[in-house]
């Protein structure tokens, strides 16, 4: 009945007109407003002055909803909802939902209607479609949970059903608490600091943590306003139930913190580019690491326009070519101008977003200056050019003059032999003898300086691991040795085993894109075997042929030990290289 909870005219007056849902008190015989509340008027498009006590028929509820008889019939029926569409007076069509109920005032019987506006609102309409039919007064209707309790008791006078259901607690339980029940006992402090602060005409309270019956905390974002309530003070807030809303907004501000963190210790420069609006962010290591200082983003046409002409084609095909096909991931080693006009070797990895369609929306990557490697790697591949160079002179030198000598006393030997001078031949071929052996110790020389430094200091176990720490990881590969070995190699298997793991190792970084290698070595009673994986693009190699990627120096440095060759790969697949050699036994380091 209207007389409950609030008297009519004065809580429930106050409530009817700052309502956001529609709502008109209409008679029974003739459909005449009684009253309508600013949101009813401004719904239908006609002041409220002109509704309330109008003899207009145009302005009647039933023609406002198309004088269906249906509809409008239904409407006197309690404890019923309609869903129709309502025309304004400027003739747009707004979808509602109306439920009415008949209602008794000075034993006059008048129709209540409320009129819920759902076109802008599709969502709730499901959540509308599944609520019980309201039947009560207008805050019961409100799919929020709302309060009513006393400014200086606090204790709850009203509250509707959503609260019944969000909080947990029973109608009984509502009605012998107060609003400091509804919140963690460390809040009541702040709660009661606060609440004298707020203005009567305060609308957003801000978002409070409230308190299930079970224990459970809730994040509301309240509202509402102050009423007089039969001579006192009251309060009424309407609650919204923001708490995944903050729980995202928390771990995004401490994800945007890890990024910012991130992006200022690292030395990489981290970039992010928006694909659709073509458009690249980077981080501040751009200064740091190229000395550009950008406070926007900028096209992507800035950054291929700073790649080296020889790579630039290349490089810019290569990337939109990811975008283009399903790729997820994309990299590229290239030379990348600085703000000085000199070039950095760099190596750039993206990982690309797709969004359901498959269409790339954006690309998060890393670019990492590699100049000192890759000046490194050019002045050891000089330094080994040299060091060719200085062999081969020394071949011509020593062992190539040391050979034609030997011929000549071959020959000179064999003449005297002929000629029955055996005493001169016997001088030539002790001489002979004595040039072979000194050839023998510039071969062994010349043999031992071919062997790599660092593997004859560490073996191979280190050297692999030296490789794997000074290439691999700098480059940002997730690099793995696994070693199960009972007793130590011999040399003559280590130095092959590295240098095809150093052929692996290469193609893995220079042509397969990979981002983590495993290299595992084990024995076992007959054989040694050696195993490199990569996550890599891998290949096809029939396609590839017997020759590409040192293919066949890796089998030919195994064939020579009696060992086995197996190459597993195909496109997008990774490549597993494994090799294995018969044991040496007797050897024991």
């Amino acid at each position: 009945m209207l007389n409950e909870p609030f008297p009519f005219g004065t809580s429930f007056a106050r409530i009817f007109h700052v309502s956001p849902v529609a709502m008109t008190i209409t008679t029974l015989d003739d459909g005449r407003y009684i009253d309508a509340n600013e949101a009813f008027a401004a719904l239908v498009g006609v002041r409220r002055e002109e509704l309330v006590n109008s003899a207009n028929p145009e302005f009647r509820l039933s023609r406002f909803l198309g004088e269906d008889p249906a509809v409008y019939d239904s409407l006197i029926r309690p404890l019923r909802e309609e869903k129709c569409r309502l025309r304004t007076a400027g003739g747009e069509v707004r979808h509602v939902v109306v439920s009415s109920q008949i209602q008794e005032w000075h034993s006059q019987p008048y129709l209540f209607t409320l009129l819920q506006d759902i076109t802008d609102f599709q969502q709730a309409e499901e959540a509308l479609r599944a609520s019980e039919t309201r039947s009560r007064l207008v805050f019961e209707n409100i799919p929020l949970p709302v309060f009513v309790y006393d400014r200086s008791s606090l204790r709850i006078l009203a509250f509707n059903e959503a609260v019944v259901e969000q909080y947990g607690y029973s109608p009984e339980e509502l009605r012998h608490m107060d609003v400091l029940d509804i919140r963690p006992v460390e809040d009541h402090e702040k709660f009661l600091r606060h609440l004298p602060t707020m203005p009567p005409d305060t609308r957003g309270f801000g978002v409070w943590r409230h308190k299930r019956k079970d224990g459970r905390i809730m994040e509301m974002d309240v509202i509402g306003f102050d009423f007089t309530l039969e001579g006192q003070a009251a309060r009424l807030a309407v609650c919204r139930d923001v708490t995944e809303q903050q729980e995202i907004r928390r771990a995004l501000m401490a994800s945007e913190q890890r990024h910012r963190i991130f992006a200022e210790t690292t030395s990489d420069v981290l970039w992010d580019a928006d694909i659709p609006g073509d458009v690249l962010e980077f981080s501040a290591g751009l200064t740091d690491v190229f000395g550009y200082h950008l406070d926007s983003k900028v096209p992507l046409d800035w950054w291929v326009s700073r790649i080296h002409s020889e790579e630039r084609a290349a490089v810019s095909e290569g990337f939109y070519a990811a975008l283009a096909g399903q790729d997820v991931h994309w990299s590229a080693q290239y030379r990348f101008r600085r703000r000085d006009d000199q070039y950095a070797h760099v190596l750039d990895r993206g990982h690309i977003f797709r969004d359901a369609d498959g269409t790339p929306r954006q690309m998060i990557g890393a670019m990492v200056d590699i100049t000192r490697q890759v000046e490194a790697t050019e002045a050891a591949a000089l330094a080994a050019m040299d060091e060719r160079r200085r062999l081969a002179r020394d071949l011509h030198d020593a062992v190539t003059q040391s050979l034609y000598s030997l011929t000549l006393l071959a020959e000179t030997a064999r003449r005297h032999a002929r000629g029955g001078d055996w005493k001169a031949a016997d001088e030539y071929v002790e001489r002979l003898g004595e040039l072979t052996g000194q050839s023998m110790k510039e071969l062994r020389l010349l043999v031992h300086e071919l062997r790599p430094s660092l593997l004859e200091k560490e073996g191979l176990v280190g050297a692999l691991q030296a490789r794997l720490d000074a290439v691999e990881r700098h480059s940002g590969i997730q690099a793995r040795l696994t070693v199960n070995l009972d007793r130590k190699l011999p040399p003559t298997t280590q130095l092959q085993y590295y240098r095809v793991a150093e052929e692996a190792l290469n193609n893995a970084l220079k042509h397969a894109a990979a981002t983590a290698v495993h290299i595992t070595i084990q024995s076992s009673d007959d054989e040694v075997t050696m195993e490199i994986c990569d996550n890599g693009k891998g290949f096809d190699p029939a396609r590839t042929g017997s020759g590409g990627l040192g293919l066949v120096s890796m089998r030919e440095r195994l064939e020579k030990m009696g060992g086995r060759f197996e190459l597993i790969t195909s496109p997008g697949a990774g490549t597993t290289l494994r090799v294995s050699s018969p044991r040496q036994e007797g050897y024991d380091g």
